[in-house]
């Protein structure tokens, strides 16, 4: 939905990018298979690395060549199959989208942000049939931040603790057995979410600025010295928890993506 989380392709090994176009192309070929070609828009780097994450926690790298239905004339590529994994992101990626998009229309009126809701509206109530737990935490956080939003919250910690709950709690549902690892990866989306809140926040406070809507940034009057220290805070512990993981499988790509995707991303961000 967002877009942070990614890997340093700079420092991707041949074939940890392999591996990641994988599971891009997989979680791709995923959406349109449940939800239908629309949902494929809405394919987001950010649940990918859900799935990867989900994938090397269960040990799992099912993969084969399959070809591109939007390209024809390409030759097939490695494509991750679909499993409870990928299933699990791509529920995510829907409910977040979804709902994502029915806040943009309630808080600016926007008309595109209207029709692509609508066009959602079948696979968000087939993806809430799958993930009730999820659905509410997602329709429920997206509240309580647009609410934090209406207000025009002057703290930063507010509204990106708000979304970090709506995170971690998103991922209750999450096949994973392990109880170690449950534990873990909920303090990891927790510290993620906060992460990816914060830093879009700073990403767009010129855009909001320009638009007159709600940015914390803005109504705390808070400078770049306190955006990286956040950043570095959240992400810091977003680590920390990430290596509490018994990971079995996509350890190099992962790594990758959470120590030096993200800082990367801090350092882009933070010019």
């Amino acid at each position: 939905m967002y877009g942070y989380i990614q890997p340093n392709q700079d420092e991707l090994k041949i074939r940890e990018y392999a591996e990641y176009r994988a599971y891009y192309c997989g979680l791709c070929k995923c959406l349109g298979e449940e939800y239908g070609e629309i949902a494929r828009n809405v394919l987001s780097y950010d649940c990918t690395f859900i799935a990867l994450l989900l994938s090397g926690l269960a040990g799992t790298d099912n993969v084969q060549k399959r070809r591109c239905v939007y390209k024809p004339l390409s030759k097939p590529r490695l494509t991750a199959v679909a499993d409870d994994m990928l299933r699990f992101a791509a529920d995510m990626d829907v409910l977040l989208a979804y709902y994502k998009l029915d806040d943009d229309w309630r808080d600016d009126k926007n008309p595109a942000a209207a029709c692509a809701r609508l066009a959602l509206r079948n696979a968000m109530k087939k993806a809430a049939n799958r993930q009730p737990e999820m659905d509410r935490a997602i329709s429920c956080g997206l509240r309580e931040l647009g609410e934090l939003e209406k207000a025009n919250c002057p703290e930063l910690d507010a509204p990106a603790d708000a979304f970090a709950r709506m995170m971690k709690t998103a991922g209750l549902s999450m096949p994973i057995e392990n109880r170690g690892d449950r534990i873990a990866l909920s303090h990891t989306l927790y510290h993620l979410g906060r992460w990816v809140y914060i830093i879009d926040a700073w990403d767009d406070r010129e855009k909001d600025k320009k638009k007159g809507s709600y940015n914390p940034f803005i109504s705390s009057g808070a400078d770049k010295s306190r955006a990286e220290f956040l950043l570095n805070c959240s992400l810091n512990e977003a680590i920390k928890a990430y290596q509490l993981l018994n990971i079995t499988s996509h350890k190099g790509l992962l790594d990758n993506i959470i120590l030096d995707g993200c800082p990367a991303k801090n350092r882009k961000v933070l010019g």
